[in-house]
């Protein structure tokens, strides 16, 4: 292995430590939270060369705080859409829908 295909490696890879750390903080099952980790892992291997380009910071850098965080702001945006009333949200739209159309 070339010192720069092992680079390359390690800047992959520090996505999914990112993911790992932040795997521990997070609330949930054991599955939930290896799901969030693998996602955490996907979201930084794609997203962490644009990072790293419209930041100006390394690759590895932007892989582990986007692995680590992204994770965790996923989290909680799929707890608050858990948590959204659903249904009378759906209620309220149809309403008002049906008083507009009459």
């Amino acid at each position: 292995m070339t010192t720069q295909d092992f680079d390359a490696f390690a800047a992959k890879f520090a996505g999914v430590l990112g993911a790992a750390v932040s795997m521990h903080y997070l609330q949930g099952s054991w599955p939930a939270r290896l799901s969030m980790a693998v996602s955490g892992s996907l979201g930084a291997y794609y997203a962490a060369p644009y990072l790293s380009t419209m930041l100006g910071i390394p690759e590895g850098l932007a892989g582990f705080l986007t692995g680590m965080f992204g994770m965790a702001i996923v989290s909680r945006a799929w707890e608050a859409v858990q948590a959204a009333p659903i249904a009378a949200l759906w209620q309220a739209v149809i309403d008002r829908v049906r008083g507009k159309g009459m």
